[in-house]
């Protein structure tokens, strides 16, 4: 019971690095979650950076533009971009949700909506809200889910219905999980889990080191004899110390005495602490590096500069991050904003269609020189493969439309293109009849012939219309 005791206590020092040393310190609860991300900035940076990424650039529509102007409009109406970023960081310290305010009792299902049918969106954090009823009937298509989300109010509690709930999850738990509550599974793993020990490290690091700097400002003294002073005598002699440090910039104390042989006896000794700065720099960024690998987020987003004394994590390292960025948003946040379009779509004044699509703007720029060397280089591979009459004409107007409307060449094309038939579209020309457009017969070469104007002379005695004709005819005669 004593090792266990003294186990105990030494495992509660070193705030939550001891916690999390602990066999099982991982699963602590949501209070002590929010606490720690707080109490350290990089823990914060370590959740908000993800989250601010996946909502920054925001999205694309395909659609008229009429429909994105109501779209748009809708969504800062709401709030929906920001709302969204905090649900995102309530994703990362455990679970999050956005409560969809419509008309009639929460309890029920959510009603079709019309014009401004959609009267708020409000975010939530995990902790003010209970499942009621999870489905743990394995072969059902709502195993894991609850039957209602119950949040507590200052009336009291109510029932929401799963239809007006967009929950924010994390990474699901693995199945061989079964310790993990049925409400834990359902919400995943808390992000935050994953880099409380590597930040906590970093941070006492961070603090420890600079206490150094502190300790290195004071000076060490020693006095001889040490135990043969009263404590009178010593406050006095420290006191002439500090006078003299504070008033001279100096300090007085007596000289060694030397016996008879040259051998110093007593005396006092004052130095300054000595600290050994080598190193430090490089044993901080170690720790910094670890957090940001565990994090997932290169070492130049995270802490704003490149290592120092090793090579700077270049391009390399930011095209992971923004493939990890993409993935996030893909897996986790569209499924979202697809739940929350169902519904505010039409209370913009939308009407759902197929070809109202959408897609994740970029998270990064190119450079103009190097986009238009792309294009340049695309348009004369395209070129290569036309000449070479490799496909068919309408298959490769297609193909070629396809590649200029996937990089974001020509914005706004596509909406035109899209409202073409095929034969304006791929340039599809009209099935030919069958005839010879060579077999012109004579009246189709009168038809020809354009009629005298008023006022012309006329008749078959040589009259300039008459003259006109037969030289018409005699281009026709030579032509066939």
């Amino acid at each position: 019971m004593r090792d266990a005791s003294l186990s105990a206590a030494f495992g509660t020092m070193g705030g939550f690095g001891g916690y999390q040393q602990q066999r099982f310190g991982g699963f602590f609860g949501l209070d002590l979650a929010f606490a720690s991300y707080l109490a350290s900035g990089l823990m914060q940076k370590c959740i908000d950076i993800p989250a601010a990424d996946r909502t920054r650039e925001w999205r694309d529509w395909q659609a008229d533009d009429d429909a994105i102007q109501l779209i748009e409009a809708e969504e800062k109406r709401l709030g929906i971009r920001a709302k969204f970023k905090a649900a995102e960081v309530l994703r990362g310290l455990g679970g999050g949700a956005l409560i969809l305010a419509l008309p009639g009792d929460p309890a029920t299902l959510a009603p079709n909506v019309g014009p401004r049918g959609l009267q708020a969106v409000n975010v939530v954090s995990r902790r003010q809200l209970s499942l009621v009823d999870i489905d743990e009937e394995l072969t059902s298509p709502t195993y894991g889910e609850p039957a209602f989300y119950r949040m507590q109010t200052a009336s009291g509690g109510k029932n929401i219905h799963p239809s007006r709930v967009i929950a924010f999850r994390g990474e699901p738990y693995p199945a061989m999980a079964a310790t993990v509550s049925a409400e834990d599974r359902f919400w995943g793993q808390c992000r935050l889990l994953r880099i409380v020990g590597e930040v906590t490290k970093s941070d006492d690091a961070s603090r420890w080191f600079s206490q150094l700097i502190r300790k290195a400002k004071l000076l060490r003294f020693g006095i001889s004899n040490l135990p043969d002073y009263d404590q009178e005598s010593l406050n006095t002699r420290v006191a002439n110390i500090a006078q003299s440090e504070n008033l001279l910039n100096a300090t007085i104390y007596s000289l060694p005495v030397k016996d008879g042989t040259g051998a110093e006896s007593g005396g006092e000794k004052i130095e300054d602490y000595q600290v050994t700065w080598a190193g430090i720099p490089a044993v901080q960024d170690m720790l910094d590096q670890r957090v940001a690998a565990v994090a997932d987020i290169p070492f130049t987003r995270l802490m704003g500069r490149s290592p120092a004394g090793m090579n700077a994590t270049g391009e390399h390292d930011e095209a992971n991050y923004l493939a990890s960025i993409g993935s996030g948003q893909e897996l986790e946040t569209r499924p979202c904003l697809e739940r929350l379009d169902a519904v505010m779509l039409p209370s913009a004044g939308v009407t759902l269609a197929t070809d109202q699509t959408w897609r994740w703007s970029p998270l990064s720029k190119p450079n103009p020189k190097d986009e238009a060397t792309r294009f340049k280089t695309t348009m004369e591979a395209l070129a290569i493969v036309e000449d070479k009459q490799m496909m068919p004409s309408q298959a490769f107007a297609a193909g070629a439309q396809g590649v200029i409307e996937s990089n974001g060449w020509m914005p706004g094309a596509q909406q035109i293109l899209g409202k073409m038939n095929p034969g304006e579209r791929f340039g599809i020309a009209a099935e030919p009849d069958g005839s010879d457009p060579s077999n012109i017969t004579q009246q189709q070469r009168e038809e020809v012939i354009q009629p005298a104007s008023a006022g012309e002379p006329s008749g078959e005695d040589g009259s300039q219309t008459a003259r006109r004709r037969a030289t018409n005819d005699k281009v026709l005669d030579a032509d066939s």
